[in-house]
């Protein structure tokens, strides 16, 4: 017992107290300071930011928890593994605002992610990587299967949103009381969990074979060997948990405050809802994947880019979209399964936008303009109309 709270403080120490740490610094104040901070939607905003940037350094602790996690339990359990521990601080932030009752602000926030991760994210992670070459190959297998995982995530969440309107019930309106409604949503939450489970079978299981001798092309294309890993120099896995559970109670411990914050801003400024939801508050749980995504592309590892993003969205629409629901049940909070039109409408442009762009199976830096293009133009019409 001792040894792993030794090996799990050695891995905080090593990898929380870099210059991201520093990002903690205003959360700590705004704590320190809080009987002092005058009221009113100027310091709720200094709050929201405060606390948001604290989740960035925690965002980047566990995903390299995760990546670690993954090493001691192999490329057959790694992806299995990593659905929602990736999209942890998403999954808690999303929580915390289903426990206040903002329903809207939690699909649009889910949204808001998709549309940070495959726009702004990849878009740069392209642009990057077309610096040193003039074609950026991908993998065929994989990459097409997370673009057509997303495309059908969409199909999901437009039908039970055709069958709101259709019914008069306002999209996204979560209820406190159990309604048809609630029920059809929890129904499909199931499917749509049971579908995404069923591809790791497919990529572990069934199809294991392409996708392994995919990777194993791609590794003798840069020139490198594959080789069993040598795990003895790697933490112990119950070190590597008990640093996860820690760092979860910290993003915990931010994220109320920060969705606090949050409620007190939608109503007190004059920022949208969506844009905060959709762009503003996506900007700090996606930067841990910003920086792996574009740390690889400028190792000229795009693949690893590529699924860092999609697969991240992949996750959020087909696996924390759903738990949120089945969550809300014994919360008393029954979140309905559906998303305002221009969240719904901004995602579908997205996710065609990336399947369009990797349909060929390479990336320029061009392709990557237009990317990052397409997040401003929508970001600046949340903001302005």
């Amino acid at each position: 017992m001792h040894r792993t709270l030794r090996d799990s403080a050695t891995l905080l120490r090593h990898h929380g107290l870099t210059r991201w740490s520093l990002l903690l610094l205003p959360a700590l104040l705004l704590v320190l300071t809080a009987p002092l901070q005058p009221e009113g939607a100027g310091m709720e905003a200094v709050r929201f930011l405060g606390f948001g940037l604290a989740l960035v350094p925690l965002a980047r602790v566990i995903s390299i928890l995760v990546d670690e996690l993954s090493e001691h339990l192999g490329d057959r359990y790694s992806g299995v593994v990593s659905v929602g521990l990736s999209n942890l601080v998403e999954l808690v932030i999303s929580i915390t605002a289903l426990g206040s009752g903002l329903y809207s602000l939690v699909v649009v926030s889910v949204a808001g992610a998709v549309i940070t991760n495959c726009l702004l994210v990849l878009g740069v992670s392209t642009i990057w990587a077309g610096r040193r070459q003039k074609k950026v190959k991908i993998r065929p297998h994989s990459t097409n299967l997370q673009a057509r995982q997303l495309l059908l995530s969409l199909l999901f969440l437009a039908v039970p949103t055709v069958f709101g309107i259709g019914e008069g019930i306002q999209p996204m309106a979560g209820t406190n009381a159990l309604d048809r409604f609630a029920i059809y949503s929890l129904i499909v939450a199931l499917l749509i969990l049971g579908y995404y489970l069923l591809s790791f079978l497919l990529q572990l299981g069934t199809h294991r074979t392409f996708f392994n001798a995919e990777a194993d092309d791609i590794l003798q294309a840069d020139g490198i060997e594959a080789v069993e890993t040598d795990r003895s120099h790697l933490p112990r896995l119950p070190a590597i948990l008990a640093a996860m559970a820690m760092v979860s109670v910290l993003v915990v411990l931010v994220s109320e405050p920060l969705v606090d914050a949050l409620e007190t801003l939608v109503q007190g400024s004059h920022l949208s809802e969506l844009f905060i939801g959709l762009f503003l508050l996506p900007l700090f749980g996606c930067t841990a994947e910003g920086v792996i995504a574009i740390s690889a592309a400028s190792r000229g590892r795009m693949d690893l880019a590529v699924t860092s993003t999609l697969e991240s969205s992949g996750q959020l629409l087909m696996f924390v979209l759903p738990v949120l629901v089945l969550l809300g049940w014994p919360m008393g909070r029954f979140l309905h399964l559906s998303i305002p039109l221009v969240a719904l409408g901004c995602t579908t442009i997205t996710v065609l936008a990336v399947h369009w762009i990797t349909e060929n199976n390479e990336l320029d830096w061009y392709e990557g303009v237009q990317l990052v293009a397409l997040y401003g133009v929508m970001g600046l019409g949340s903001l302005l109309l």
